[in-house]
């Protein structure tokens, strides 16, 4: 009886206040119900430059030491990826954080540590099999996640079996069924929003994946699109999946913002971009061409990474440039 006691009275306070690891980079606070994901005070001390001496963000050089070999661990995933979708025809573009670095600095911006690529609905559900079947290195492979911290966090990623770090997420976005515009387009923008702010709730969280996703299209489906069939001729609207929770105030994209897609340089090579890149990146960053708040890396923890994952990491390099 008093163990019992001693676990629910640990409960509550746990509830009440909390420090946790929420990933390898963050730590995750909570406060009375309220969860706050907090960047870990040694991934700010990764970087030794100080980038802001130089006028023009554009003129910064690439990232240096390991932090370097590791973006080239990831370009080397992304090109499978790419090489893939290519031949699949399988649509996809560079987003958030990668976009802008080939944007802004033609490759990784000098700080980051991960890869964002978006596709439509369609051929995000194809992928993960197919990807799976045809990818040339057996420890790469593509499954859904789910964040442990908000258990209605759903998405792609694809992963290395030996670097445990070393990872591409991958978003997915879903047509609407007609073209929003005006005050359409902000009922349709705080629907989508309102839904997946509901779907992140305690009382809706949903523990089976398969029984998740099957939510997340229906209320697509029947819900947004009020069980009227998509005719992608009529160049409807496009809108982010409720799959992930972004931070950004507008979630909804006019068919030509992103179609047809283009190709953007990104580390040398060419992948491939939304029509309107400029407005897809002021979409979330506002002006992106001045430096942000934060130049560290935001997703991994240097330390964390094993010697047996360092050499890992320099045998993809060595794979990649061979291939």
């Amino acid at each position: 009886m008093e163990d019992k006691k001693e676990n629910i009275i640990k409960k509550i306070l746990k509830n009440i206040f909390s420090v946790t690891d929420a990933d390898y980079s963050h730590k995750l606070v909570r406060i009375c119900g309220i969860r706050l994901r907090i960047l870990k005070s040694d991934n700010k001390k990764r970087i030794k430059i100080n980038y802001k001496k130089y006028k023009d963000i554009t003129q910064i050089p690439p990232a240096e030491g390991f932090l370097r070999d590791y973006q080239n661990a990831l370009l080397v995933i992304l090109k499978e990826f790419d090489r893939i979708c290519t031949s699949h025809n399988l649509r996809y573009w560079l987003s958030g954080g990668t976009l802008l670095g080939a944007q802004r600095h033609k490759g990784f911006i000098p700080w980051d540590d991960d890869v964002d690529v978006d596709m439509m609905r369609d051929d995000y559900d194809k992928f993960p099999s197919i990807f799976n079947a045809c990818k040339t290195n057996p420890d790469l492979y593509c499954e859904l996640w789910r964040d442990k911290n908000a258990p209605a966090t759903c998405i792609l990623k694809i992963q290395h079996r030996k670097i445990k770090q070393a990872f591409i997420d991958i978003f997915p976005h879903d047509f609407y069924y007609t073209r929003a515009r005006g005050k359409d387009k902000k009922r349709l923008n705080k629907k989508v929003r309102a839904i997946r702010k509901a779907l992140s709730l305690s009382p809706f969280r949903i523990k089976d994946t398969n029984e998740l996703m099957a939510k997340i299209k229906h209320l697509t489906l029947d819900v947004i699109n009020e069980k009227i069939e998509v005719d992608e001729r009529l160049k409807p609207s496009i809108h982010w999946g409720l799959d992930f929770p972004h931070r950004w105030s507008n979630w909804i994209y006019d068919y030509d913002q992103i179609f047809p897609l283009k190709k953007i340089e990104f580390e040398g090579y060419m992948f491939n971009c939304p029509a309107d890149t400029d407005f897809m990146l002021r979409n979330i960053y506002g002006e992106y061409m001045k430096f942000p708040k934060s130049i560290c890396p935001h997703h991994t923890d240097e330390s964390k990474f094993t010697p047996e994952e360092i050499s890992q990491i320099k045998k993809l390099i060595s794979e990649g440039k061979n291939a």
